[in-house]
């Protein structure tokens, strides 16, 4: 959940951007892509549904990850760790197109990730809960990358350009960083806070925040798919109150990067995530898709099964386009 909110600082900095390039009629854009691939071979063709398609050139994804943790983020000893990813999205961004989306991936789906022994060696792969990739390392840059590369492997093997990670400590800073927010509570949670009765509209403090967003094993309804949609409902209600703080405080964003960098393992700097906030601010936000499937109880826990031809055309839709005649 914190990876959603801090998607939205993203989104907020944007807007930020946005009416700053208005407000000075800049006739330039302030970020510009350099195509890696322009002196190299064309991809093979792949074809699908009898038309012949090629992979773009022009994309640049990276993933943000919500780490089911708490406190300042440390090296874990040895070769595994008890950090599981709650939230996963991964922003595809079209540097030719001038746009970007949004593949939100439930921490529930049934893939294939890497495992590996206890001296750090790799043992072979496992399907299983994508959550648990990043369990594998001690739980810093190596688990990031270890989940990168589950998403990857996924998505058909799409290619992982960079990766945000964000515990949830941070959700009390993201709550207290706009007073607060008011929700109406969709389902009697009662057993994780006496205060969230079903139907109840009340301001939520920072303890009940996390109750509200991360909630789930002890619910009635404990589909994950259930607890996103609470997410969302958050998301949206933050988001539009974290407008209104940039536009009263220009330093809000960065200022709330500041404090959460303590929490969050990023292969890039602050530098690194302004240029992204650029980039964003220039494009068209294309929206939010998700991967469609069918939830199953497992043996213990609840398991998601991407739909397999859904996702190959979704896979074909964000990351190919019909080759040229």
């Amino acid at each position: 959940m914190a990876t959603l909110l801090f998607f939205s600082i993203l989104l907020v900095v944007t807007d930020r951007i946005k009416k700053q390039k208005e407000d000075e009629a800049a006739s330039v854009s302030s970020s510009s892509w350099e195509n890696p691939y322009d002196d190299e071979e064309i991809d093979p063709v792949v074809y699908f549904g009898g038309k012949p398609y090629v992979h773009k050139k022009n994309l640049e994804n990276v993933l943000f990850m919500g780490i089911d943790t708490e406190g300042e983020v440390k090296a874990e000893e040895g070769y595994r760790n008890h950090q599981q990813v709650d939230v996963l999205m991964l922003c595809v961004i079209d540097h030719q197109a001038k746009n970007y989306q949004v593949i939100q991936i439930n921490r529930d789906t049934i893939t294939r990730i890497r495992t590996i022994d206890t001296t750090g060696d790799r043992l072979g792969t496992i399907d299983t809960q994508i959550a648990l990739a990043h369990t594998y390392g001690s739980g810093m840059e190596d688990s990031c990358e270890y989940t990168c590369e589950a998403v990857s492997m996924l998505l058909q093997n799409e290619e992982i350009d960079h990766y945000v990670s964000l515990n949830m400590s941070s959700i009390a800073i993201l709550n207290k960083s706009v007073g607060g927010i008011e929700v109406t509570v969709p389902v009697d949670m009662t057993s994780v806070d006496p205060a969230l009765t079903e139907g109840t509209t009340l301001l939520l403090n920072d303890e009940q925040a996390e109750h509200f967003i991360r909630g789930r094993m002890t619910l009635e309804d404990d589909r994950n798919s259930s607890r996103m949609e609470r997410q969302e409902a958050y998301l949206h209600a933050w988001r539009l109150k974290a407008k209104e703080k940039m536009n009263a405080d220009a330093a809000f964003a960065l200022d709330l990067i500041a404090d959460l960098s303590y929490y969050m393992v990023a292969d890039q700097n602050l530098n690194g995530l302004s240029t992204l906030s650029g980039y964003l601010a220039d494009y068209e936000y294309l929206g939010k898709v998700s991967i469609e499937g069918e939830i199953k109880m497992g043996e213990v826990y609840r398991e998601f099964y991407p739909d397999q031809d859904a996702l190959k055309q979704l896979v074909m839709d964000i990351f190919y386009e019909e080759k040229p005649q």
